[in-house]
């Protein structure tokens, strides 16, 4: 059966999340109706992670395999045809069957955006309207606590199985005309991750928490829970990352 990987963007904001849930309307849930329609399968996507209500994807990838065979050119105008505007197919190819948009994804690069000007009503759904100000050289400084390999268990919902140890390459806070950037990258993330590890910086950039209180709760690898967690309307799946070769048909 042919496997199709698919690179796909997506405006979260009237979404219950990425994953399947009854009477919730979800990304799985469109793409899987839009696949139906084009090859009267049951077909099950695999994306490389769910995200929650509200967060958005600029570079979400998933898989399916199909008996049906189509250029690749056309599985990308079939499943737009049948999508809605805030779903968007940018790439569709056949993969080996071996590909695994999870499994076989070696990083992924989220990006986060807050407000610390005044409110923005058109913004509300794509920038966290944090709107005071905050001491980002400080966030800055504390982000590089989380550089290199951690448990995270602190930092993530570590209710679920499988380790929580990641390593982060990059976390860099950026800010422009009010505008602040959180740009962190790594070989994986646990749920909620990135929004605790954002939320305990939002709280250090106001002051209210210290670096050294939240490089115990990081040492404490689950003890000491974060209790911070960022709203979802600022977060992006910016690029999953997968080995040069994993993309060979």
């Amino acid at each position: 059966m042919p496997r199709i990987k698919c690179l796909v963007s997506y405006d979260g904001s009237k979404f219950y999340g990425f994953q399947v849930q009854d009477k919730q309307r979800t990304i799985q849930g469109e793409i899987q109706k839009a696949l139906h329609n084009i090859t009267r399968e049951n077909i099950i996507i695999h994306a490389s992670g769910r995200t929650d209500a509200k967060v958005h994807a600029r570079e979400q990838v998933f898989h399916f395999d199909t008996t049906k065979e189509l250029p690749d050119e056309r599985w990308k105008m079939a499943m737009n045809h049948f999508l809605p505007n805030d779903i968007y197919i940018h790439d569709a190819q056949q993969v080996s069957e071996e590909f695994h948009s999870r499994y076989s994804a070696v990083g992924k690069e989220y990006r986060y955006y807050l407000n610390t000007k005044e409110y923005s009503v058109f913004d509300t759904n794509y920038i966290y309207q944090y709107n005071r100000p905050l001491d980002t050289a400080l966030m800055n400084e504390a982000a590089k606590l989380f550089i290199g390999e951690h448990d995270f268990a602190s930092y993530c919902v570590s209710d679920q199985h499988g380790t929580t140890v990641r390593t982060i390459y990059q976390f860099d806070v950026l800010e422009k005309d009010g505008i602040v950037e959180f740009i962190v990258s790594g070989n994986g993330f646990r749920r909620y991750m990135v929004r605790h590890l954002v939320g305990a910086l939002i709280q250090i950039g106001a002051h209210r928490f210290s670096i050294e209180e939240a490089k115990k709760r990081l040492e404490s690898c689950g003890e000491k829970h974060i209790l911070f967690k960022a709203k979802p309307q600022g977060l992006y799946l910016c690029k999953v990352n997968y080995e040069e070769n994993e993309n060979d048909a």
